[in-house]
C-alpha cells in the first residue's frame, strides 16, 4: 500500500511582532491507530496484513501497553509486570504465531506462604481462606454462569440485548449475584486473579466483574484452559516482534494534541516528547486506548461521544517490584480487613489500597505488588501507600525491623482501567449508546472498554471489528 509523505509550512505566532515558519511532516495513511497496547498492536498488524497502511501513535517508547518486562540482574530471568499470561480463548495462539513467537510455555507458579495482614494497622488477621474443594466447586459453578452469558459479553457487545431484555443476573450487583448462587467460596480466588482491580467490586454490576474475570480466567483457574507464555517467559517478546514488523509506522513517545474528524476523513496533529509535530491524515481512526475524558479531549468530542465517555467510571491500577530487607523470603503478604475474619468472603479493603506484596518466584529479594487507586490517585500517592503498608507491619512487629527502606525496582502505572457504569445506566441503554459510536465521524474503538481486558479476547474482538472498519477503504 502506497502512502504519501510531504511537508507543509505552518506559521505560528511566537511573539507579538515575530512569526517563524515551522515545517510539519505530513503522513497519509489508510488508518491511524491511537495506542500500541495489546489491541492497538494487534490491529496494526492485522491492517498491514490486509493491505492497509497505518500510523500507530504510542505515548510510551515501546509497544505492549500493560505488558512490560523486567530482567532480574541477579538471575537474568524475565519478570512480567502487569499481564502475566495469555489466557486461552478461541484462536489464542494465532497472533503470537503470526509474529513468530512460540506459545509452548506455561505460566510458572511458585510455592509461598501467605500471611493475612490488615495493611492499615500492620496487624495479622485470623483469616482462613476457603478449602480447595469448596473453592473449586464454587468456581466451576461461576464458570457455568459465565458461559451462559458468554455470547453477550465477549469478545464484545455485538450480541448484547436491548435494555428491557438484559438478564437480571448481569445488572445486579456482584454481591447479590454471589448470594443468589452461593458463590462466596470462589470470590477470594477471583479477587486475587483480576477482580481486585475493579475496586468496590461487590457493588459493581455482575456484567463488569465477568468482563474482568470471566470465562478465560475461570477456565484457567480450574485447569480447563492454559495460561500461556513463550518458552522464554517474556511476554513482551511478542511486542518486540511487532515493533520490528511495523518499523517507522510507529510514532513513539507521541500523543495526539488536536484533530479534525469528518464522515470521510480524519486529520490529527501528533506531538512528540521533544516537541516536534507531525500531521497525519487517514480515512479511518481507531482508538485503542481507554476512552477517558482526558484521553478523548484532543479529538473534539461531540455531545453523544462526551455523554458516553463521561458516564464511564474507572479505577487506576499499579504494579511493580520492590525490595525491603524486612520482607521475608518465601512469603506473600495479603491485605485483608479485620471484618473478614475468620471466613467472611464478602468484605475486602476499600480503595486506594495495596492488595498484595509477595516474593517473586525465582528471586531472593524481589517482591511483586499490586495496588488499586481511585481516579484521584497517581504514582506518587500509590508509592506512598506501598511504603505505609510495609512501615505498618514493621511498627507492629509483624515483620522484623531492619531500618530498611522500600526501593522500587519497577513501578508501572497502568492508568485508568476496568471501565463500568451503574445498573441504572445499563437499563437506560448505555451499551447501545456506546455501540452506536462505532464508525461515527470515521472513528472506531477497540480495547477493554468495548471488549474485555484479556489480550486474547481483545485479539478476537479485533478480528470481528476490523473487517467492518475497513469496508469501503
Amino acid at each position: 500500500m502506497l502512502f504519501k509523505r510531504t511537508q507543509v509550512g505552518v506559521y505560528l505566532s511566537l511573539a507579538p511582532l515575530a512569526l517563524n515558519a515551522v515545517c510539519l511532516d505530513v503522513l497519509t495513511r489508510d488508518v491511524i491507530v491511537v495506542g500500541g497496547g495489546a489491541s492497538g498492536a494487534h490491529a496494526a498488524v492485522w491492517l498491514r496484513d490486509n493491505g492497509k497502511s497505518v500510523a500507530v501513535i504510542e505515548k510510551r517508547n515501546t509497544l505492549g501497553g500493560h505488558t512490560a518486562v523486567y530482567h532480574d540482574p541477579t538471575t537474568g530471568r524475565p519478570i512480567n509486570i502487569g499481564v502475566q499470561a495469555w489466557m486461552e480463548y478461541l484462536n489464542t495462539t494465532s497472533f503470537p504465531t503470526r509474529m513468530g513467537v512460540s506459545t509452548n510455555g506455561s505460566m510458572a507458579f511458585g510455592s509461598v506462604t501467605t500471611r493475612y495482614i490488615d495493611f492499615r494497622t500492620g496487624l495479622p488477621v485470623a483469616y482462613t481462606p476457603p478449602a480447595d474443594s469448596d473453592k473449586n466447586a464454587a468456581i466451576k459453578k461461576y464458570l457455568d454462569l459465565c458461559e451462559k452469558y458468554e455470547g453477550l459479553l465477549i469478545p464484545g457487545f455485538f450480541n448484547f440485548p436491548s435494555p428491557d431484555k438484559i438478564p437480571e443476573d448481569l445488572t445486579m450487583n456482584f454481591g447479590q449475584f454471589v448470594d443468589k448462587y452461593n458463590l462466596s467460596a470462589a470470590v477470594p480466588r477471583l479477587y486475587d486473579a483480576t477482580v481486585m482491580g475493579v475496586g468496590d467490586f461487590m457493588n459493581v454490576p455482575t456484567l463488569y466483574v465477568m468482563q474482568a474475570s470471566g470465562v478465560p480466567m475461570a477456565r484457567g483457574l480450574l485447569g480447563l484452559g492454559r495460561a500461556i507464555v513463550p518458552p522464554s517467559g517474556n511476554l513482551h517478546e511478542l511486542y518486540e516482534r511487532v515493533a520490528d514488523f511495523l518499523g517507522s509506522d510507529v510514532l513513539y513517545s507521541s500523543t495526539v494534541s488536536s484533530s479534525t474528524r469528518t464522515d470521510n476523513r480524519v486529520s490529527v496533529i501528533v506531538r512528540s516528547a521533544n516537541g516536534t509535530e507531525t500531521k497525519v491524515t487517514a480515512k479511518r481512526l481507531l482508538i485503542a486506548i481507554e476512552p477517558t475524558l482526558m484521553n478523548m479531549a484532543p479529538f473534539g468530542m461531540d455531545e453523544d461521544e462526551e455523554n458516553v465517555f463521561r458516564t464511564l467510571k474507572y479505577t487506576t491500577v499499579y504494579a511493580g517490584l520492590v525490595k525491603h530487607p524486612s520482607l521475608q523470603k518465601g512469603t506473600a503478604y495479603s491485605n485483608i480487613v479485620l471484618a473478614a475474619a475468620p471466613n467472611n468472603y464478602s468484605v475486602y479493603p476499600s480503595i486506594a489500597q495495596v492488595g498484595k506484596i509477595g516474593q517473586q518466584v525465582g528471586s531472593n529479594d524481589l517482591f511483586s505488588f499490586t495496588a488499586v487507586g481511585t481516579d484521584k490517585d497517581n504514582s506518587e500517592s500509590m508509592k506512598e501507600l506501598v511504603r505505609k503498608a510495609v512501615a505498618s507491619m514493621v511498627a507492629q512487629g509483624t515483620i522484623p525491623d531492619t531500618n530498611g527502606t522500600v526501593n522500587f525496582e519497577v513501578f508501572a502505572d497502568h492508568g485508568a482501567i476496568h471501565s463500568r457504569v451503574s445498573t441504572e445506566q445499563l437499563k437506560e441503554g448505555f451499551i447501545q449508546k456506546q455501540l452506536v459510536l462505532q464508525g461515527k465521524r470515521s472513528t472506531w474503538y477497540t480495547g477493554a472498554a468495548f471488549s474485555s481486558g484479556y489480550s486474547t479476547v481483545l485479539w478476537a474482538y479485533n478480528e470481528l471489528l476490523l473487517p467492518k472498519m475497513v469496508e469501503g477503504l
